[in-house]
């Protein structure tokens, strides 16, 4: 054996596992270091109390839907209530917001907590349960994988819709991750016969609240590239790493998840934004910042009311800025085509109301064109505040219409971030820390 031969022999190279990519994958591969240190070395990630409530959540959602399906009703709170007895403090309050608001389409629904995988060649692999018999089972390994939360099928349609539950405190559009792809590009590859699917988050922690997004079959090849290249990103650190070369790091949200950044061990932590302050100072300077800004505003505005000159401030880098009255030109679109002493009428006595009109002109004229007209809304401030008005002499009058057009309004659900006060300190060590299985797929 010649000496080449030898040497090829008792060279090994021990390389890194990659796992299946997951949803989870999109955050943690945001941050090559972050990858690194939670998912190859395996060291905890903070954050088990929001795993264990996302877990209660998750389960009771499941299996409501579920019990909703055998049972052919879309609601049944006496069985809600059953089977989200247990659940912790933080669990139960998104609890008994999503029960009197959650629907199941029990005739169309398919399957809840369905497993889905795809090998690298985006075939179907790992099936089992409720997939058992759609597909063909490549049984290659996985390098995509996740769980749906309900899957409705719509046979006669072509059509399928995916439910997913979020339990976070600001709603956001599904088409700014990766998930909804991934999970839409599961079903299409599960089942052929599929040529459109809706992806909806379901934000359980207020009333009626979904977002969703829609992809047909011919976004199919589109959708699997942009999975693809995510993929390609996780593999590339596992050969840097295996290579042994310096692994990059890079702040973002994604730090909250970071195992280094609780033991403050970051190597950029003191550029890192994330790690510079800890949470109570954030809150200190979030709620002086806006009386200082309120009052800093008013002496600013007072000075230049009284000398009519704005003030100027040029920075270090050169670039110059003026603090004064800017005015802007915006539209109002009137509803009625307002008079003197009230509102124009036509010749049968009808208000005049030239946007309704054109509207209805584009109804008549483009009749397969009116989706977006069912969007349209008039904004409860400019409305709701003339009705609300006690300085009116004709208050009575308007109290009649108040209530009528408040029973034909619906209700939505406004999110903002603010500070507010409580009688007492939450208590931090009340939610049980259920299994120590991570639950990314709840909480991303």
């Amino acid at each position: 054996m010649s000496p080449r031969q030898k040497k090829s022999e008792l060279v090994q190279i021990s390389k890194s596992p990659i796992p299946a990519w997951h949803q989870s994958t999109e955050v943690t591969t945001a941050c090559p270091l972050l990858y690194v240190t939670g998912t190859i070395k395996g060291k905890k990630k903070p954050g088990g109390m929001e795993s264990a409530r996302g877990n209660q959540v998750h389960r009771t959602g499941s299996e409501y839907a579920s019990w909703c399906a055998h049972k052919e009703v879309a609601m049944d709170l006496e069985a809600f209530d059953r089977f989200a007895r247990g659940a912790g403090p933080e669990a139960a309050k998104i609890l008994a917001g999503m029960r009197e608001s959650y629907k199941v389409d029990f005739l169309h629904l398919f399957a809840t907590e369905v497993p889905m995988s795809l090998d690298e060649n985006f075939q179907p692999t790992d099936v089992f349960g409720s997939l058992e018999g759609t597909c063909k089972d490549s049984e290659l390994p996985s390098a995509y994988t996740g769980v749906l939360d309900a899957l409705y099928m719509f046979r006669e349609e072509s059509k399928a819709v995916i439910d997913d539950l979020k339990t976070h405190f600001f709603p956001y559009d599904p088409d700014k991750y990766l998930q909804g792809k991934t999970y839409c590009t599961f079903v299409f590859q599960h089942f052929p016969w599929v040529n459109e699917i809706t992806f909806r988050l379901i934000f359980v922690r207020y009333r009626n609240m979904v977002r969703s997004v829609s992809y047909t079959r011919d976004d199919l090849p589109a959708l699997i590239e942009e999975i693809k290249a995510a993929r390609a990103r996780q593999v590339t650190i596992h050969e840097a790493y295996d290579a042994g070369k310096e692994i990059e790091v890079y702040p973002g949200p994604h730090c909250l998840y970071c195992p280094l950044l609780s033991d403050h061990s970051c190597p950029i932590g003191k550029y890192n934004e994330y790690e510079q302050l800890s949470w109570e100072e954030r809150a200190k300077f979030a709620l002086w910042y806006p009386i200082f800004s309120k009052v800093n505003n008013a002496v600013m505005k007072a000075r230049v009311q009284e000398t009519g000159k704005p003030i100027v401030l040029k920075d270090f880098n050169g670039k110059i800025y003026q603090f004064g009255p800017v005015d802007s030109e915006g539209f109002v679109f009137p509803l009625f085509q307002a008079t003197a002493n009230g509102i124009a009428m036509d010749k049968e006595g009808n208000p005049s109301l030239p946007i309704v009109s054109l509207l209805m002109d584009h109804v008549h004229a483009f009749p397969d064109d009116t989706k977006w007209l069912g969007d349209l809304t008039i904004s409860s401030t400019k409305l709701m505040g003339p009705l609300k008005s006690s300085k009116s002499a004709k208050t009575s009058h308007r109290v009649i219409t108040k209530q009528a057009i408040e029973d034909t309004a619906e209700k939505v659900t406004k999110i903002k971030f603010q500070a507010k006060p409580l009688e007492k300190l939450p208590d931090e060590n009340e939610e049980p820390d259920e299994d120590g299985e991570d639950s990314e797929d709840n909480e991303f």
